[in-house]
């Protein structure tokens, strides 16, 4: 038989096994679910650790607290749904970064307008607090973006 010979069917190795095709998108998922994670447990230090030490009106300050944490435990939820493949977790991510883009992108505006509310509540110098939040904001936009892309490319098309 000749090297080039074509008139046989190649056949596979014995330890190839076709796999269904969501099998072959893990990663993208599994990576989904890492950024939501960050991005969850970003909101929820935020939300239990520096929205505490804030001084603002008690109701409003509850009400902050409540929402931040809340909203940083469905981040978590939905890194778990998109782990476990669950048919709504992408909805729930593209949902969660809407949201999260929405405050952020809010969070630019008012920065911008003068009523900085980064260099009132920190201890750093007044232009350097205000960089850092700017910086952080348009890294959770990022964060919910990339989250968001990568929630749905781990997913089979319907």
């Amino acid at each position: 038989m000749l090297a080039g010979d074509l008139s046989r069917p190649v056949s596979r190795p014995a330890s190839h096994v076709d796999l269904p095709r969501h099998l072959h998108r893990r990663g993208t998922r599994g990576f989904a679910a890492f950024v939501v994670g960050l991005a969850g447990f970003v909101v929820l230090g935020i939300g239990a650790l520096v929205l505490p030490t804030i001084s603002l009106d008690h109701v409003a300050m509850s009400w902050l607290i409540l929402l931040s944490v809340a909203f940083g435990i469905a981040h978590v939820v939905a890194a778990a749904g998109l782990v476990r493949r669950s048919a709504w977790s992408p909805s729930l991510t593209s949902y969660l970064a809407a949201i999260g883009i929405g405050v952020a992108a809010y969070g630019l505006l008012i920065s911008q307008t003068g009523l900085d509310p980064f260099g009132a509540t920190s201890s750093l110098p007044g232009d350097q607090a205000r960089a850092e939040g700017v910086g952080l904001l348009l890294w959770m936009i990022g964060l919910w973006t990339v989250g968001a892309r990568f929630a749905f490319k781990g997913f089979r098309p319907s």
